[in-house]
């Protein structure tokens, strides 16, 4: 069963961190939604073999921060911010996974704290903002939260019951990070500024989702292509986790144990 704290770090965020399970460290980074409790399946399973550790993002559902700590976010910014959590909570080696904006905070600590991971896992990493979601930025928050919880529901998940049933209060916290991502997320202008060099410091199990429109996600084929690494496909769209968690768990458990 999980437990819950907050943990305070030396930068002023308050995270609202679950761990459970025993075993190697494995981190679950939230995408741009910025709650963890999306994962509660997946980590569940998980922790029988390993020790879990998932968290809501800086200024998200029950995680507090400072401004600054939510403003033009990006791959630097974020594993910094999650590279200080790690140390607070004396993990020293881990395997990180990242779906969306998840993944620029898993190949951050992949390139910039090396040392500490042990491979990187990922799931349809957006490479720039996409035009699409940038048409949020004038909009007033009404619209911004009724308009990402229609792209939430049915463009990122194959299974809107599976998306749905996370529940009412995990719906009704969304509705405010929304609003969060839209402000500290959206418009940064270039969030993922990693060289191939930086990309491949750890070895990287790279997916997409073979049931999304193969265009939107192609960028990620070709970036991988460059960086030398394999690229393989999911039976889902942009949330395996909520959508099929027990193939998805058993993917998660198969990549990490290669490099343990």
């Amino acid at each position: 069963m999980a437990t819950s704290s907050i943990v305070s770090t030396p930068d002023g965020i308050n995270w609202y961190v679950e761990q459970q399970g025993t075993g190697p460290h494995i981190i679950l980074i939230p995408s741009g939604e910025g709650d963890c409790s999306s994962f509660d399946k997946v980590a569940k399973i998980l922790s029988s073999n390993f020790t879990v550790t998932t968290f809501d993002m800086p200024g998200f559902s029950r995680t507090t921060c400072p401004p600054e700590a939510v403003e033009n976010v990006d791959c630097p910014l974020m594993s910094k911010q999650i590279n200080t959590l790690l140390g607070t909570l004396k993990i020293d080696k881990c395997t990180v996974y990242g779906c969306s904006s998840g993944g620029w905070g898993a190949f951050g600590l992949g390139a910039f704290y090396p040392e500490k991971v042990t491979s990187v896992i990922v799931h349809e990493v957006p490479l720039t903002v996409f035009p699409s979601v940038r048409e949020l930025l004038p909009l007033p928050d009404n619209e911004v939260i009724s308009r990402c919880q229609h792209m939430f529901a049915h463009f990122f998940n194959e299974d809107e019951a599976a998306w749905n049933g996370l529940g009412p209060e995990y719906h009704k916290r969304l509705e405010k990070n929304f609003i969060t991502w839209k402000n500290g997320y959206v418009p940064t202008e270039d969030p993922f500024h990693l060289s191939n060099e930086e990309l491949t410091k750890r070895p990287v199990t790279w997916t997409v989702g073979g049931l999304n429109e193969f265009r939107v996600w192609w960028p990620n084929v070709v970036r991988a292509k460059e960086a030398g690494i394999e690229m393989s496909l999911l039976n889902a769209k942009h949330f395996p986790h909520v959508s099929v968690p027990e193939e998805f768990a058993e993917h998660i458990k198969v990549s990490a144990e290669k490099y343990l």
